[in-house]
């Protein structure tokens, strides 16, 4: 009798009969990845080999290790691309070993190309960044973090590519920026595009692309195990003793890459080691802590102040935005003729710093100045870090610091030049243990390592305090990018109520009768129906009604009302449904209310005629958590080779044990 009516119009939405295709792919478990492919025609090697990889650890070291060497290849690469490009422009391969000299081979006055250097660089990086790779903007980080945190990993190989370049160009070219920014980026690139060539599920592609990462850090600084609790620390933002293993492998084999090419040897090489003199000291360097904490801090916060102003100035200038760079530099290049020592990373002028070759008001005017070029470098479009320019600031703030505090304190200035590099860092990425290590391994200074502790986590406390963001965050939360919340632990995370919703096994419409819609409940055993309108039945989004509970039905009947009443004259519940975009949290709170819906409607809550679009069951929640409880479960019963053969081969394996 009603049974002419489809058991679930399959026009009622285009997909509302899977939704699992609704699901993302960055979204899928493994196993479901490794079904899909095993059905499609003749898998090149390089799937083949991507499987292998995937389902056993040890190959995935292999894996890790080619990724390190690759990125340290293309970090030594780049420091010659910067190398090069300031030689042509320059024509030394590092000017601030060579302030006020004119060109080095050709008549050219220093003034010269100190003003176009920078213009002409950015000439050619703007419509390259523009054009290829917008997300190469910037100093990178940022964008490799929201990467591996909401996109699966999933880097373009062309980000590299552009990267390369145009880093390179602003830097070589007078730009006030770091290396270490671009070459994270290039080595998170390398390392995702590495394993989507593989075919790698999720889970490697980010584990790859944070190798990568750690192995760009480990070539720029010859830091490896920098590299690695960097890209834990601050890429992942979690720590696991697998996680550990595949960061430390590509972070020394890059480190080894990098070595070779370039010479073992710390990157700031102080020519022997500054301990802490007297124990009483150490209250210097607690004090040294909130100040460099604070001008770290202060640094992160300028930067995207000063951003703000270039984009609300270049807004009232009619040219396209790829000329940004090149227009803007022209006062970049006017700058670097007033104070040349801002040019490039300015490494050497933070040896010299160090060394004590600099009063304290040219300490705290190159503190000034590195804050002010940097901002605008990075500002006006440019491509550079802010790593190597914080561990820059941080030297100047110690030195002015140790300086001043020479006369009551045992211990050389220099030392608190090295633990104030390692502060400010901290205060503007609140990255302690990256912040310890990378300044002990990249200069040498290992018995600094309990004063650098100390001022480190001070300086971390200090940046707590004062925000919660980052200099690596505070870009994406602007951009309105939530990186993580507790939410995204719990079993469901952040999906909406449209990606946990499901298909009803059967629908009612409102011209079905009583003894129709019985005959659906005696079909399908659930306590609950949704009803649309008999006209939209076969409409790609049909009107939602309401709800017709079982209970209700029958009570209608025992009441003596005729069976062949149309639902339409019934009071339906248009209580029990949500929104589309409600978060689990809501749907949860829904489900456990006092009434104690068994369902809800899921509707197009944009519109004022809500339409269907599915239903969120607690018996579908519960077999989701279920299983998502078996994922995780077999997960935890991956193991080795070794420990599968033992299983295998009991009797031989006594031995071994």
């Amino acid at each position: 009798m009603g049974l002419e009516y489809p058991i679930f119009p399959c026009d009622v939405h285009h997909d509302l009969g899977s939704f699992k295709s609704r699901r993302s792919a960055s979204d899928r478990d493994y196993h479901v990845w490794v079904s899909e492919k095993k059905d499609s025609p003749q898998p090149g090697r390089m799937t083949r080999i991507g499987h292998v990889c995937a389902a056993h650890r040890s190959l995935l070291a292999v894996v890790a290790a080619i990724v390190g060497a690759i990125v340290g290849a293309a970090a030594v690469l780049f420091n010659a691309m910067i190398g090069a490009w300031t030689w042509v422009t320059t024509g030394y391969w590092d000017y601030t070993q060579h302030i006020g000299s004119s060109h080095g081979h050709l008549p050219i006055p220093a003034w010269v190309f100190l003003l176009f250097a920078p213009v002409i660089s950015a000439l050619i990086y703007g419509p390259l960044i523009s054009h290829f790779a917008p997300s190469a903007k910037g100093h990178g980080i940022p964008e490799v973090m929201l990467a591996v945190q909401q996109k699966g990993g999933y880097i373009p190989s062309k980000v590299a590519v552009v990267k390369l370049i145009s880093s390179a160009l602003t830097i070589g070219g007078g730009g006030s920026a770091g290396r270490e920014g671009p070459i994270v980026q290039v080595g998170a690139s390398l390392g995702s595009s590495f394993a989507a060539s593989l075919r790698l599920p999720k889970e490697r592609v980010i584990m790859l692309a944070a190798c990568g990462s750690a192995a760009g850090i480990a070539a720029t600084f010859h830091a490896p195990l920098a590299g690695a609790f960097f890209a834990l620390e601050v890429i992942l933002t979690r720590f696991t003793a697998e996680a550990f293993g595949y960061v430390v492998v590509s972070s020394v084999l890059s480190s080894l890459v990098a070595r070779a090419a370039s010479g073992d040897h710390p990157l700031i090489d102080l020519g022997g080691t500054f301990p802490l003199q007297s124990l009483p000291d150490i209250g210097w360097v607690a004090i040294l802590g909130i100040i460099a904490g604070l001008v770290g801090l202060a640094f992160s916060k300028f930067l995207y102040l000063s951003e703000d102003w270039i984009d609300a100035f270049w807004a009232r200038i009619p040219l396209p935005n790829w000329s940004r760079p090149a227009v803007l530099s022209i006062a970049l290049g006017g700058a670097l003729i007033c104070f040349p020592y801002m040019y490039g990373s300015g490494y050497p002028i933070e040896i010299s710093a160090i060394f004590g070759s600099y009063s304290i008001p040219f300490l705290a005017l190159l503190l000034l100045g590195r804050i002010l070029y940097t901002s605008y470098t990075i500002g006006i479009g440019g491509s550079g870090g802010v790593f190597a320019p914080t561990l820059f600031m941080g030297a100047m703030t110690g030195m002015i610091f140790g300086q001043l505090v020479d006369p009551w304190a045992a211990s050389q200035s220099a030392i608190f030049g090295v633990i104030g590099m390692g502060a400010a860092f901290a205060g503007a990425a609140r990255a302690p243990m990256t912040a310890v290590l990378i300044i002990v391994e990249m200069t040498g200074q290992y018995s600094l390592i309990m004063p650098m502790m100390l001022a480190v986590i001070i300086a971390t406390f200090v940046s707590r305090f004062f925000t919660r963001s980052t200099i690596y965050t505070e870009k994406l939360r602007r951009r309105g990018d939530i990186l993580h919340e507790p939410v995204d632990d719990t079993l469901l995370g952040r999906r909406s109520a449209r990606q946990l919703m499901t298909a009803p096994s059967r629908i009612l419409t409102e011209d079905m009768t009583l003894m129709q819609a019985q005959e659906y409940f005696q079909s399908s055993p659930v306590p609950c129906l949704p009803v649309i309108a008999a006209k939209d039945r076969y409409q790609e989004l049909p009107r939602y009604l309401g709800m017709l509970t079982l209970s209700e039905l029958t009570s209608y009947l025992s009441r003596g009302l005729p069976p062949h009443t149309r639902i339409s004259s019934l009071a339906l519940d248009e209580s029990s449904s949500i929104s589309q975009s409600a978060r689990p949290s809501q749907v949860l709170a829904r489900l456990s209310a006092p009434d104690n819906p068994w369902a809800l409607a899921v509707i197009d809550g944009d519109s004022p005629t809500p339409h269907f679009l599915g239903w969120v069951t607690q018996q579908g929640l519960v077999k989701e958590i279920a299983a998502q409880q078996g994922r995780a479960i077999a997960a935890g019963h991956l193991s080795s080779w070794g420990s599968r053969w033992q299983d295998r081969h009991p009797r031989a394996s006594r031995h071994v044990n």
